[in-house]
C-alpha cells in the first residue's frame, strides 16, 4: 500500500517552482509512484489547485483574510502584524510563532484537500467563522512545510501544475499502463483528466497483480 500522507506531496510541490520541466515531470512521476492509489484523485486536484466552483475564491481578499485570521488562531500575533508578514514573503516568521503544533498522525492528502476546499466554500457572511475555525484546525495539525503549501494555494501563490506536465508524469510513472486510455490523444486526455488517471492507475495495479 501507497503513502496516504500530505507530508509527501508537500515535499515535492513546494519545490516544484525552481525546477527544469523534465525534473518537475520525474519529481511528479515519483510521487504517484508513491502515493495510495486512493488518494490519487484529491492529489491531481491539490496539483490542479481544482476546487470546483470554489476555485474562483482562491487569491482573493475574502480568502486571504480567512488565512490571516486562521494564522492568527495558531500564534500569538495579531491579524494585521500576521497579514503584513504573510504579504511580505514572511510566512516562516509568523509559523514560528505558533503556540502549538499538533503532529501526532499528521494530516493525510484527503484531509489537506478537503480542508481547503472547505476554506474555499463561502455561503454567506455567517459561515466566515466556521471557515476560520476549520482552516486554524487544519493548519493547527500541519507542519511548516505543509502550512506553506496550504497557505500558498489558498493565497493563489502556488502555481497550478500544468495538465501537460501531470500527463508525462503520469506516462513516466506507470509506464506500460496508459493503452487504451487515449494518452495519445492530448485534447481527449485533458477534458477528463481524472478519468485518465484514474483509469491509468487501475491498469498498473491490474499489471502488477497479473
Amino acid at each position: 500500500m501507497g503513502s496516504k500522507w500530505f507530508r509527501d506531496v508537500a515535499g515535492v510541490l513546494n519545490r516544484l517552482s525552481g525546477l527544469e520541466e523534465q525534473d518537475t515531470v520525474c519529481e511528479i512521476a515519483a510521487l504517484f509512484k508513491k502515493v495510495d492509489s486512493n488518494c490519487i484523485e484529491n492529489l491531481i486536484r491539490m496539483m490542479r489547485m481544482d476546487f470546483g466552483e470554489a476555485s474562483r475564491l482562491i487569491g482573493t481578499h475574502l480568502l486571504r483574510r480567512i488565512v490571516s485570521e486562521a494564522l492568527a488562531g495558531i500564534t500569538l500575533l495579531k491579524q494585521d502584524m500576521v497579514e503584513g508578514l504573510v504579504q511580505s514573503g514572511r510566512l516562516k516568521d509568523v509559523l514560528s510563532r505558533r503556540s502549538s503544533i499538533l503532529l501526532e498522525k499528521g494530516l493525510s492528502i484527503d484531509q489537506a484537500y478537503l480542508g481547503m476546499l472547505e476554506a474555499c466554500r463561502i455561503s454567506g457572511k455567517s459561515s466566515i467563522t466556521f471557515k476560520v475555525k476549520s482552516l486554524t484546525g487544519l493548519l493547527s495539525k500541519a507542519s511548516d512545510e505543509e502550512a506553506i503549501l496550504i497557505v500558498n494555494i489558498l493565497m493563489g501563490r502556488q502555481k497550478p501544475v500544468d495538465d501537460r506536465l501531470i500527463l508525462k508524469a503520469l506516462d513516466e510513472a506507470f509506464h506500460g499502463s496508459t493503452a487504451g486510455v487515449g494518452m495519445a490523444g492530448e485534447e481527449a486526455s485533458l477534458k477528463d483528466i481524472y478519468k485518465v488517471v484514474l483509469q491509468v492507475v487501475k491498469n498498473a495495479g491490474q499489471a502488477e497483480s497479473g
